[in-house]
């Protein structure tokens, strides 16, 4: 519990330290609504939760293209800020492995570099697993272990990223979890490479130039910088 609590802390003192430096986004947000786009998961009318929402942005967006969007994020402060900025929207505070939410009350549910920061991902799957509707989507991105880790290592020179990374999975062990909870898997490959992207390699302009010229999408998937995943929990009357 003493580490849960912690990882709270840290995550609200990331939010205080970025908006007092100007920076609203903490995640790659260009990328993260292609890949919405991309899912073609999202209907007409569909109740959508976003849960690590941060200040809500994309919240905010999608309830401005007709969506019945919510959001909810950990840190009292990035919840408190999008209030400000996006008058009307509905964010509140809670956890990623306790919802205050309704079970089947959602048809898609959205998390964005969220999982890698839990200490409890199986509480999370299964509150996404009993808030979904039959046949719901849970759409999710997460760095992927195999790159992340050696990245992570390399940038800091430490191994100091497990503080804020206690949960990095592979492919094979992401599928897996979420199999456990009885969502079948999907795979999205995403170019990650924006301007945020390239602003996180600054200090390594080799790798910049590398990577401006790597087809992120051709490569197998356990080469991807981050895991994009459509998982649709199982029908009624599945067993």
């Amino acid at each position: 519990m003493r580490q849960e609590v912690d990882i709270h802390q840290l995550n609200d003192r990331s939010w205080q330290s970025a908006l007092k430096a100007g920076k609203e986004q903490l995640g790659n947000l260009e990328v993260n609504l292609r890949f919405l786009e991309k899912t073609q998961c999202l209907k007409t009318n569909d109740r959508v939760l976003e849960v690590g929402c941060g200040i809500g942005t994309i919240v905010n967006s999608l309830s401005r293209q007709g969506y019945r969007a919510f959001g909810s994020d950990i840190s009292q402060t990035a919840v408190e800020y999008g209030h400000r900025k996006y008058p009307g929207i509905d964010l509140d505070v809670e956890s990623a492995e306790q919802l205050n939410r309704k079970d089947a009350e959602f048809d898609v549910v959205l998390s964005f570099d969220v999982l890698e920061h839990l200490f409890g991902v199986d509480k999370h799957l299964r509150e996404v697993a009993r808030v979904l509707k039959p046949d719901g989507c849970y759409l999710l991105q997460t760095p992927n272990k195999f790159v992340n880790s050696l990245f992570e290592t390399c940038r800091s020179r430490s191994l100091k990223w497990r503080v804020y990374h206690p949960s990095l999975h592979t492919p094979r062990q992401l599928r897996r979890r979420l199999q456990a909870h009885n969502f079948s898997v999907r795979f999205v490959k995403m170019n990650p490479v924006t301007t945020f992207f390239l602003k996180k390699l600054h200090r390594l302009p080799l790798l910049v130039w590398l990577v401006k010229r790597i087809p992120f999408e051709s490569l197998p998937l356990f080469m991807q910088t981050n895991l994009y995943v459509i998982a649709r929990k199982a029908g009624a009357g599945s067993s």
